[in-house]
C-alpha cells in the first residue's frame, strides 16, 4: 500500500502543477492587448494586401493622414478592409451603368464628400472595449471632421451555450444626426483592440459598405 502511494502522489502533484500553468497561462493570453510598435497608419502600411484601398484614399486626404501618423497623437480607427471598398464600388459602378454613365473609382471621385467619409471611421479619443463595456447603452462619440456623431456599442457573443462567454465585438453606428435608432446604419467588428503608438484600431466586418451606403447615394448620379 505505501509502495502504491509513494507511486500516485507525485502524478498528482504533476498533474496539479500542470493544471495551474495551464490556467495561468490561458489567463495571460486572453487578456492581453495586441500591441504594435508603430503608429496607426504604420500598422495599416504593415498588413499587406488587407488596407491597400483606405491607403489610397488616405494618399488622397494629406490632412487625415498626418493625422495617424502623429505619433502624439490619440485616435480610435475603425479599419475599412479592401472588401469594403470593393463593395461600395461594385454597387456604385452597377448604378452607373444602368443610366448608361461611366465607371468611377478612389482616385475619381471628389475629395470634399470622400474626406468627410472616411474621417467619420476615425474618432478623436482612445476608446477599447475595457472603457466601453460599462456602457450598457453605447457612447455616442465625436469623429475628426465636422464633429459628426457616431456610437460605439460593446457586446459578448454567445459561445458554446454559454452567453457572454465568446468573442469581444463592438457595433459601430452612424447616426444620420438622429437620436433615433431606427435611422442609424450599423456595422460589426471583426477584430479589437489593436493598441498603436497613436491609438487603437479596431477592425470593420468585411461584408460592411464603405460609406455606410452613402458613398453609393452621392456618385450614383454625378
Amino acid at each position: 500500500m505505501k509502495t502504491l502511494y509513494k507511486i500516485i502522489l507525485p502524478i498528482l502533484l504533476l498533474v496539479n502543477i500542470s493544471c495551474e500553468k495551464g490556467d495561468s497561462h490561458y489567463y495571460n493570453y486572453s487578456t492581453e492587448t495586441q500591441v504594435f510598435n508603430g503608429t496607426i497608419y504604420d500598422y495599416l502600411k504593415s498588413q499587406k494586401g488587407v488596407y491597400d484601398s483606405l491607403l489610397l484614399v488616405l494618399d488622397r486626404l494629406p490632412d487625415l493622414r498626418a493625422k495617424l501618423q502623429n505619433p502624439d497623437s490619440a485616435y480610435t480607427l475603425f479599419a475599412v478592409t479592401n472588401r469594403s471598398f470593393d463593395l461600395a464600388l461594385e454597387a456604385l459602378n452597377t448604378t452607373r451603368s444602368l443610366t448608361g454613365r461611366s465607371n468611377l473609382y478612389l482616385e475619381d471621385v471628389g475629395l470634399i464628400d470622400l474626406d468627410s467619409m472616411v474621417n467619420r471611421y476615425v474618432i478623436t479619443e482612445e476608446f477599447d472595449t475595457q472603457q466601453l463595456k460599462p456602457f450598457i447603452d453605447g457612447q455616442v462619440v465625436t469623429s475628426t471632421k465636422n464633429n459628426y456623431k457616431m456610437h460605439i456599442q460593446y457586446r459578448v457573443l454567445e459561445a458554446s451555450g454559454f452567453v457572454g462567454g465568446g468573442q469581444q465585438q463592438l457595433i459601430f453606428s452612424d447616426t444620420n444626426n438622429s437620436i433615433f435608432q431606427r435611422y442609424w446604419q450599423r456595422v460589426n467588428t471583426s477584430v479589437v483592440d489593436q493598441r498603436t503608438k497613436n491609438g487603437i484600431i479596431h477592425i470593420l466586418s468585411a461584408g460592411h459598405d464603405f460609406g455606410f451606403s452613402k458613398f453609393t447615394s452621392k456618385y450614383s448620379t454625378q
